[in-house]
Formats: C-alpha cells, structure tokens, sequence
C-alpha cells in the first residue's frame, strides 16, 4: 500500500499542473526524466522530506505518466498559478465554514467530512489537524463494538472516505438524539435508516449470542 495520503496525491497533481508544461515545454526542452526532478526536488520539498525522495519522484512519474497531457500542455505563467491557487484555497475556505457550521450545529461527522474536502481541495491552505482536533475534542469518537469474528457488518458512514450520511436521529417520531458515531448494523431491518424508524419495542435485540444489542427495528448499535 501506498504511504502517500490523498492529500499529498492532489498536492502532486496541482504541482504537475502549475509547473510540469513550463518545464518540459521551456526553453531547456527538459526530458519527462528532467521535468520529474525538478517537481519533486524543486516543489515538493515537504512532501520528500516526509515520505523520501524516491517515493515521491516514483510518484510524480506515475501522475505524469497518467496524465500526459499535462506534460503537453500550454506554458503556465506566474500569474496563472496565482489564479488557480487562489481559486482552490477559495473552495477550502468555503468548506472549513461549511464545517463551522456543521460543528456548531453538532454534526461532527458532516463537519469531518468538510474539513475533508477542504483538504483535498487546497491541501497546503491551513493545517487541517487542527479543525479535526478540534472536533474530536467536543465529541471523542465513539468506540463501536468489536464485531471482529462474527458475520455482523456496520453500515458504512462518514467521512468523506465512505460517505454514506451518518445517523442524525433515531425515530421518525420521536426524533431521538443519538451520540454522533453509533452505527447501524447492516441486517433486514423493517426500516432503511433510524431516522425513518417506527420501532416501539423498549428492549433491543441481541445479535450472534450477545455480542451487540440492536434496535429491532433498524439496527440501530444500542450496545
């Protein structure tokens, strides 16, 4: 598996882009060889000095050879890659306060997944740790319970990874507040989801001799 994140993987795309045209296309004519050091040697710096320098010229290589019509493409100009940077850090912006809100409102996995994409739109905008720090300090992730060794499976859910939305409440009438990260085992359940559940059982049900106590309705893990 691959150390890089997707992250550094869009980091070297945006580089490919801004830079790969004007040097392969230059008034050195560098080689694709060429060009790939002076990428990852000259803009990549942070990157190298994480993952080693063959990892990331391996990598730079690979993006290039995937899209080679990078390496053809118009000369960029100082001015151009100021507009495009610009233009990205302007769309994490727009996420990061799209997460604020989501915070505030506590939804804390819809905010995780903004800051995601605020990532993965700018990744050298700002430190994004320090807002998923920030998140898990007002809600700690919630510890789901071991299913290792048996046939249960959790639905999947945020972040951006796996982005099926998380369980915002549980009962379409009652609208009960579930703690953010509570899972749904994946089961036939009489509902699709908790929020559209119409359960009025108070006791849950036990799964593979006890291992989690589901609502019966949905699926809800109660354990």
């Amino acid at each position: 598996m691959s150390p890089l994140s997707r992250a550094d993987r869009i980091t070297i795309a945006h580089v490919c882009q801004d830079w790969a045209p004007t040097y392969h296309n230059g008034p050195f004519n560098f080689s694709t060889a060429e060009t790939v050091r002076y990428l990852a040697d000259g803009h990549l710096e942070a990157l190298t000095d994480r993952h080693g320098r063959d990892t990331i010229w391996d990598a730079v290589a690979a993006h290039l050879a995937a899209h080679p019509d990078t390496l053809t493409a118009p000369r960029t100009t100082q001015a151009l890659r100021d507009q495009r940077r610009a233009e990205r850090d302007a769309h994490a912006a727009a996420y990061l306060n799209a997460a604020r809100d989501h915070h505030r409102q506590d939804l804390p996995y819809e905010a995780l997944a903004l800051i995601d994409r605020a990532e993965l739109s700018s990744p050298s905008y700002d430190n994004f740790d320090r807002f998923r720090a920030s998140v898990h300090r007002k809600f700690p992730p919630y510890a789901p319970t071991d299913l290792d060794g048996t046939d249960l499976r959790y639905r999947h859910t945020l972040p951006l990874a796996r982005p099926t939305a998380p369980v915002a409440f549980h009962g379409a009438r009652e609208q009960q507040w579930v703690y953010p990260g509570r899972q749904v085992i994946v089961g036939p359940w009489p509902a699709p989801t908790p929020e559209q559940c119409t359960a009025v059982e108070q006791d849950g049900l036990w799964l593979d001799e006890g291992t989690a106590l589901v609502c019966p309705g949905c699926g809800l893990d109660m354990t």
